[in-house]
């Protein structure tokens, strides 16, 4: 923990602030720091940065998971026989949504957009799965048998801290996650032999994790349970402080000259867990064989020299504070233009009189009311405010990039293809930064998954499969390109031999539920198709 705490420190000290504002203004909640003025009282939230958000994280998802298989398995054998590589591909691609990938992706898509960064650990554990089957007299019997479970996790910025000297996750010392876990969890895993058992766990209460980062505006201050705080660390330590941690977990006494032995500056890759900042539950050396660290991350846009990326959080944030400043301005003129206000003579109205307002309200004046009494009226908001908040939407989505596909088509005049492509062009490139950067994390993460499964799994996955990545631009461009081939069938026409890859690649780009179904259909019919030689040949 010596470098651990620290690198806290600092992390809070730069982003906390801004992660609490950005969380804050994608869930609508309003917090006293974003008031405009000391007396405002409106706190309306703008909806820009929630929905760019939103935008964005569903374009990218669908980029990345809108294909039935979202990688590639190239088959380089010599024998051209690719139905080894098609199944190591569909067992794959099996196991990762079985184990809970597609909601891991689109929560670290999330927080790559939100924050700017997006964060994924490699978690390995063993489960007992249980499976009915029946025996020879028909009896329903329940099979045990335990496996391995390789599980991508996402992690909030505001939960990892890294080491502020290195910019790739790789090349730091180490990294750490912290989370709470709940008492009896880590009870189980010591007696389960998982964590060592010869101390208890007490409750950890000096600190809760994105305290202003939670489910109500007030945020997580509520009592959270009866939990432990855990902190892992992945990264290197010196190999004596790893071989005398060993040997206390265990409960023997390492030989002074074989520590002795062991050079000073001798590193080693583990994974420690340690509870509550004080008290280490487990140390084990990196399990992946190569030594590649099991935290991946990407930036949702680099910067230059950063870990931390750039996220559509940031780029909305000046374009959110101004948009609820207008908005807020707008209501509190309505309450004052809205509600009746009265200008009187006290000298000539009764004493201790409820000078409060309400329709049938009788008023008692000593002399003509209309003397006494009359109204005070403000003039209504400001009638430019609706062209300032269209204006303030108008360069939020310029600024984030995320428009839906009408936003695309205002003010263009030219309804055709070529002119939706024009018009999504500036987003499709955008995109495409987003993209190169996620098919590089899905590259690396996959890479490390698939070797781990290597590792524990060795009979279904016997060798290293060189893959790639399925990601595109999104739904968006997939129908801009799917249109485009539409238009090019035209012209090649259907006895063109084209023909059929442009078929193929059409419903290659559908959504449709029986796509699947129909690419086998046009690939069958590909295959029975004779070559021009044959023809040739049966023409003779």
């Amino acid at each position: 923990m010596g470098n651990v705490i620290p690198w806290r420190v600092l992390r809070d000290g730069q982003f906390m602030e801004l992660w609490d504002e950005f969380y804050a203004k994608w869930r609508g909640f309003w917090m006293p720091q974003h008031k405009n003025f000391k007396t405002e009282r409106s706190r309306l939230i703008s909806p820009l940065t929630s929905m760019a958000i939103d935008l964005k994280v569903a374009e990218i998802t669908e980029a990345v998971l809108g294909r039935e298989y979202f990688i590639d398995l190239p088959d380089d054998v010599e024998d051209g026989d690719d139905e080894d590589m098609e199944a190591a591909r569909d067992l794959l691609v099996q196991d990762l949504r079985n184990e809970g990938f597609v909601d891991q992706f689109a929560s670290t898509a999330l927080n790559g957009c939100l924050y700017g960064t997006g964060i994924t650990k490699i978690q390995i554990n063993t489960k007992i799965v249980k499976k009915p089957v029946r025996d020879s007299e028909g009896k329903l019997n329940i099979e045990e048998h335990e496996v391995v479970q390789i599980k991508p996790v996402a992690i909030e910025p505001g939960s990892f801290v890294a080491d502020p000297g290195a910019r790739d996750i790789d090349d730091m010392l180490g990294c750490a996650h912290e989370f709470l876990m709940p008492l009896h969890l880590i009870q189980k895993k010591q007696a389960e032999g998982v964590y060592y058992n010869d101390f208890r766990v007490n409750e950890f209460r000096a600190k809760r994790i994105s305290e202003n980062r939670g489910d109500t505006p007030e945020g997580n201050r509520r009592s959270q349970g009866k939990v432990g705080y855990i902190t892992e660390y992945y990264g290197l330590i010196p190999t004596r402080m790893y071989m005398q941690a060993v040997a206390e977990g265990n409960g023997t006494v390492l030989d002074t000259s074989l520590v002795e032995a062991i050079g000073e500056f001798e590193m080693t890759e583990v994974i420690a867990t340690i509870a509550n900042e004080t008290h280490l539950l487990r140390v084990i050396e990196n399990p992946l064989e190569t030594g590649e660290r099991l935290m991946i991350s990407y930036q949702h846009e680099a910067v230059p020299g950063r870990f931390y990326g750039r996220g559509v959080g940031e780029k909305a944030s000046n374009i959110q504070r101004a948009m609820d400043a207008e908005m807020r301005a707008r209501i509190e003129a309505l309450a004052w233009s809205n509600n009746p206000m009265f200008a009187g003579d006290l000298t000539r109205m009764p004493p201790n009189s409820n000078m409060n307002a309400w329709p049938g309200k009788f008023w008692g004046t000593r002399g003509n009311p209309s003397e006494v009494l009359q109204e005070f009226k403000i003039t209504g908001p400001d009638q430019n405010t609706y062209a300032h908040m269209d204006a303030l939407e108008r360069m939020g989505q310029q600024a984030t990039g995320a428009a839906d596909s009408q936003g695309l088509r205002a003010g263009v005049r030219d309804e055709t293809a070529t002119g939706s492509a024009l018009a999504a062009s500036s987003f499709i490139k955008r995109s495409k930064r987003t993209m190169f950067n996620i098919e590089c994390y899905m590259d690396r993460l996959i890479r490390r998954v698939l070797r781990l499964k290597m590792q524990f799994e060795s009979q279904r996955y016997p060798q290293d499969y060189e893959f790639r990545v399925r990601g595109s631009i999104g739904m968006m461009a997939r129908e801009i390109e799917q249109q485009f081939m539409v238009n090019l069938m035209s012209v090649v026409g259907p006895d063109s031999p084209a023909s059929m890859p442009i078929i193929m690649g059409i419903f290659e780009h559908s959504s449709s539920p029986v796509r699947g179904e129909v690419l086998a259909a046009l690939k069958a019919a590909a295959e029975k198709q004779p070559t021009p030689e044959e023809e040739a040949a049966k023409a003779a």
